[in-house]
């Protein structure tokens, strides 16, 4: 009886093993990183998703974040600072593949001469177009919409500051939130830390336009060519600046230039990101120096000419576009209107049915199909945006992490349940 016993608790302690490790190993969410509980919360923003009618019209062009406590705009952030230190102290590195740094040629671009293409042992986007991770407790990238049909709408690179803050042009923001208010349209935003902190006042409009906003890092470099502080570094910068500016914690990033690799995957993910790419692309940001906007609008128009043909018979798309210039916002406000004749345009966030795309639980957004979950949160008039408090949103407090945790406990009570009325059987 004793060498039964003890050779079912060896196997109920390797089950369970497996079953605590796939807890704790990325499959199950992140929680808000700890470290930013610190960031000062807004006013002039919204506390929950906002409601119709949007905010539209001028904006505030000389409110600026405290600059000082920022790193240099458009630059690698130092690794040496207090509040990095703490940010790289938090990550498990057990858990962050050890992929190389990758190199630059003369060009810029990245060397992928070297790299086993068909083995593809880092799942290095640039080199092979992986999506999929190899490390299996990391979560696959996001890059299309499921669902036939749907255009999951986004823009790159903003919010876009104007040249000249005290004439600013017209092209700059906010044009495009305010257009995509005129459209009845809202989108996922990938924004850089560095003009975040510089135009805050964008920021805020965007939230309150009912816009999701996501990361694309402090200053937009390619992310597999950084050491894994610097890594962290532009993660949390961009981070805060996103916070700072307008209350929330994202859940999402995209990689500038779609640089990424397991390891630069593994750290976004622990600091509770998720990896967002695309399907298409608009190549709008080539647009001057020889790639005319004809180009561009000949992608839209094959698009659209696909959309009612077996060509477009797979999966809804997400398609690469931007904030980056005139030209880049011109190009969206010409073809959003046709474009959404013919698919149904929602944020990439919507197309897959993420309600919940920050760390503060109050905001809770619509379904693909237009419903909003169950919840005691209610949706708030954005034209009377109210000050974020600490207490609305749970960004890391004791309350999030206590249900992380239960989240967590509810999975495995099950499984030791059952495990205790096997060892039960056993003895009796």
């Amino acid at each position: 009886l004793n060498s039964i016993m003890i050779y079912r608790l060896a196997i109920i302690s390797a089950w369970m093993s497996v079953v605590l490790a796939q807890a704790n190993d990325g499959i199950l969410p992140q929680s808000s990183p700890a470290y930013l509980s610190d960031v000062p919360m807004p006013t002039g923003v919204v506390n929950a998703v906002p409601s119709q009618p949007y905010p539209t019209g001028s904006l505030d062009m000389h409110w600026k974040l405290d600059l000082s406590k920022y790193p240099a705009v458009k630059q690698v952030p130092p690794t040496d600072s207090t509040e990095v230190k703490n940010a790289i102290a938090a990550i498990d590195w057990s858990k962050v593949p050890n992929a190389p740094i990758r190199k630059k040629l003369p060009s810029g671009d990245l060397d992928v001469s070297s790299y086993n293409v068909e083995q593809d042992p880092d799942c290095w986007w640039s080199a092979s177009i992986c999506k999929d991770p190899k490390a299996k407790y990391l979560p696959s990238d996001h890059y299309m919409c499921p669902t036939v049909g749907d255009w999951g709408l986004n823009y790159d690179d903003g919010p876009l500051n104007p040249v000249n803050f005290d004439h600013p042009d017209s092209w700059a923001e906010p044009a495009l939130y305010d257009f995509l208010t005129d459209q009845n349209k809202t989108a996922t935003l990938f924004y850089i830390g560095s003009y975040v902190v510089s135009f805050p006042s964008a920021a805020q409009r965007a939230l309150n336009s009912g816009n999701v906003l996501c990361s694309h890092t402090w200053s937009h470099k390619q992310m597999t060519s950084l050491t894994n502080e610097q890594l962290v570094a532009e993660f949390y910068w961009s981070l805060r600046a996103i916070k700072e500016a307008t209350g929330v914690t994202t859940k999402c990033w995209r990689p500038p230039f779609g640089d990424v690799d397991d390891r630069v995957r593994a750290i976004a993910h622990q600091m509770g990101m998720r990896t967002f790419l695309w399907e298409q692309d608009s190549f709008d940001w080539q647009i001057g120096g020889g790639h005319p906007s004809s180009v561009v609008d000949g992608y839209f128009e094959k698009w659209l000419a696909d959309r009612n043909t077996s060509a477009d018979s797979t999966n809804g798309h997400v398609t690469l576009q931007h904030e980056l210039n005139a030209d880049t916002i011109k190009i969206a406000m010409k073809w959003l209107p046709e474009v959404s004749k013919k698919f149904n345009v929602m944020p990439i966030h919507q197309c897959l049915d993420d309600t919940s795309p920050y760390w503060e639980t109050n905001f809770v957004y619509p379904k693909r199909d237009g419903s909003v979950p169950d919840t005691k949160q209610q949706q708030v008039d954005s034209s009377k945006p109210s000050a974020a408090s600490r207490e609305t949103g749970m960004s890391s407090s004791p309350t999030q992490q206590a249900s992380s945790s239960s989240s967590v406990h509810a999975t495995l009570l099950p499984f030791v349940a059952a495990s205790a009325m096997f060892i039960y059987g056993a003895y009796f």
